[in-house]
């Protein structure tokens, strides 16, 4: 039938292109009166988007060299947590009309805490699975039956 692991990105990228179409759409159906701080509401929001819809793919499917499921889950709640957070900081633009700098401070901090997040995430699942490997060595050296994926 259908390989899931194969479709399963492809369905995510489909979703996440809708998701940022809708966010357009939205955004432009919603006010007329639009500061600077909305407009960097949106690019924010946008970026978050494509970070979570197009990156978590990515990322899982780099499983290979890296400890798949803390990469894949924590990647992905990662990302989730900073669009969500890029989301409610949209939703409140309006309340920083006056302080554009402040705004901008605290969009990328979390952006850059998001990014910071996840390639320290990347790094540790890579090394994870190098621990794992090696004990699966050192098991199968001194005779112990290793099974691979069941400790």
């Amino acid at each position: 039938m259908f390989n899931l692991e194969k479709i399963g990105p492809t369905i995510m990228k489909i979703i996440g292109g809708l998701v940022i179409l809708l966010t357009f759409i939205l955004f432009f159906m919603s006010t007329s009166d639009r500061y600077a701080t909305h407009w960097m509401g949106l690019l924010f929001l946008v970026a978050a988007e494509v970070m979570f819809f197009f990156g978590v793919p990515f990322i899982t499917q780099s499983k290979p060299q890296h400890n798949g499921t803390l990469l894949s889950s924590g990647a992905a709640t990662i990302l989730a947590l900073y669009m969500g957070v890029a989301l409610i900081l949209a939703l409140l633009s309006g309340l920083f009309t006056g302080a554009l700098t402040f705004y901008m401070v605290l969009q990328l901090t979390f952006f850059f805490v998001a990014i910071i997040l996840t390639l320290l995430l990347y790094a540790f699942s890579h090394k994870v699975n190098k621990d794992i490997e090696k004990t699966l060595v050192e098991r199968e050296e001194k005779g112990w039956e290793a099974k691979r994926g069941k400790f």
